[in-house]
């Protein structure tokens, strides 16, 4: 995704470095390719910052994939790291699938460092999930060493083979490896009309199915919260066929599972549900019976301790 907005920006700012006023979008499309490939290289380390930052998200879409494949490697290596930074976050999420495939492998062994840092962490939480994949392995395995390690740690999510399986029956939590199991916490407490299908907000539910966590909450009166990205695609299908849910609230809640983001939590659904502990609540009532309103309850000990593994993106399933 960073290679495909550098070499974007390449692109558009060695015909933009001269100007006074915006360059019009539809510019792009009467740029042939092979004029891309003879911009040299010093021209593109003298954009100003910025003028980066006022090219419209709209019209990072709109450069074709060969204009992109065409810009030469050696001019990616001189982009200055401040210019980098000064790519609006929310022009990332608008780079085509096919611009990123068509980036040159050899492009990205010249991408220093100190420009894979500057990239606001903000900008990599919003590449779509297929933007990645679409990028070739041969080009991963040619990213220096030195500039994966300055990747700020807030875009790191959590050990992907790690994940939580909540047995709302037995009311444990086993903390999974693969198919191993690391850690069983019991006594948990559930919804107080017990688990399955999520109909409504206030319903007093805990949904089954497969979701992540999508927030978490440090400072919660429940003393840490992790929030699940609740309702999940298949939540909203099974609703919006019952009339629950509108088509737009479903198209909403399916975008967001798609982007990796976290869902509307104020459709008929309902939201705000997640893994949390008891805060100052009454241990001794904890272990009684189901209290809450559909989250998972623990102890704040074992809140805790279970946050050793817990990070957003962690895996949780719910049956």
């Amino acid at each position: 995704m960073l290679r495909a907005c550098i070499l974007v920006c390449c692109s558009f700012f060695s015909f933009a470095v001269n100007a006074n006023n915006p360059v019009p979008v539809n510019i792009f499309v009467y740029i042939p390719a092979n004029v891309v490939s003879r911009v040299p290289a010093s021209a593109v380390s003298r954009v100003p910052a910025n003028v980066v930052s006022s090219v419209p998200a709209s019209a990072v879409s709109r450069v074709p994939a060969n204009v992109v494949s065409s810009v030469p490697a050696s001019a990616v290596s001189r982009v200055p790291a401040n210019v980098v930074s000064s790519v609006p976050a929310s022009s990332v999420s608008h780079v085509p699938v096919n611009v990123v495939s068509s980036v040159p492998a050899s492009s990205v062994s010249h991408v220093p460092a100190n420009v894979v840092s500057s990239v606001p962490a903000s900008a990599v939480s919003r590449v779509p999930a297929n933007v990645v994949s679409s990028v070739p392995a041969s080009a991963v395995s040619r990213v220096p060493a030195n500039a994966v390690s300055s990747v700020p740690a807030s875009t790191v999510n959590a050990d992907s083979g790690i994940w939580l399986l909540v047995d709302t029956k037995a009311h444990k939590i086993e903390v999974k490896k693969g198919e191993l199991t690391l850690e069983t916490l019991s006594g948990i407490a559930i919804g107080r009309k017990g688990a399955g299908l999520k109909s409504h907000r206030g319903d007093d539910i805990t949904p089954y199915g497969n979701y992540r966590i999508g927030w978490v909450g440090e400072k919660s009166n429940f003393r840490k919260f992790y929030g699940l990205t609740y309702p999940s695609k298949q939540d909203a299908e099974i609703a919006l066929k019952r009339g629950i849910i509108s088509q737009s609230d479903y198209y909403s809640i399916a975008a967001a599972e798609q982007f990796n983001q976290i869902p509307p939590q104020n459709t008929p659904l309902g939201g705000q549900i997640g893994i949390h502990g008891l805060g100052a609540g009454d241990e001794k009532i904890h272990e009684i019976f189901d209290w809450t309103h559909g989250c998972i309850a623990l102890t704040n000990a074992q809140i805790d301790h279970l946050s050793q593994w817990l990070d957003t993106g962690t895996v949780v399933k719910i049956k």
